[in-house]
């Protein structure tokens, strides 16, 4: 079956993003050009979204986030969201990593998190459960990732809740009305 195509929200005005063919280190769009800050979100791996066309999780991440700025104090003077992930490899179909187990933890990937953090103070956490079949490598990168985040004391969000196995919910998932929760 064929995924539909999105396109980026209309108060999106500026994409931009370093990518290769198999991979996307970040994503950045500007929302209001008004405001200077910045905040990053991580999630799991990137699906299709590039400059000129977005996917799914992006448009809901965005556009969770500019609908609710005026509610929560962290949204106040985003005017620019950076997409990161965990794994850098485009795949829509996050089961199928576990063919690439070898080459998920990427230095790369690491160091633009760390650097695109140290930028942006706020981010939100939103990579959902782990892929089948890549529980240790996932755990492994998620360990990484909140060590920067504790190192670059970065304020870490979460919207709505954590699962079970205490992940935060996927962007993918987000209801507009859900909340913006501090992650300790």
């Amino acid at each position: 079956m064929k995924k539909p195509v999105y396109h980026y929200p209309e108060f999106v005005s500026n994409v931009t993003l370093f990518a290769t063919k198999e991979k996307r280190y970040w994503l950045n769009m500007e929302i209001d050009s008004s405001k200077k800050k910045g905040i990053v979100v991580i999630l799991k791996n990137p699906s299709r979204a590039k400059q000129h066309v977005s996917d799914k999780t992006v448009y809901n991440v965005c556009n969770y986030i500019f609908r609710n700025r005026n509610k929560f104090a962290p949204l106040h003077e985003v005017g620019n969201i950076t997409i990161v992930n965990l794994i850098p490899h485009f795949q829509t179909y996050s089961e199928r990593l576990k063919s690439m187990r070898g080459k998920l933890i990427d230095k790369k990937n690491m160091e633009t998190i760390r650097e695109l953090c140290k930028k942006n103070k706020n981010v939100i956490i939103a990579w959902g459960n782990h892929p089948n079949g890549l529980f240790s490598e996932y755990e492994q990168l998620k360990a990484q990732v909140m060590g920067v985040l504790k190192a670059g004391k970065n304020n870490v969000f979460f919207v709505d809740k954590l699962s079970k196995a205490n992940n935060p919910k996927h962007g993918q998932i987000w209801g507009y009305a859900d909340d913006l929760i501090p992650f300790h």
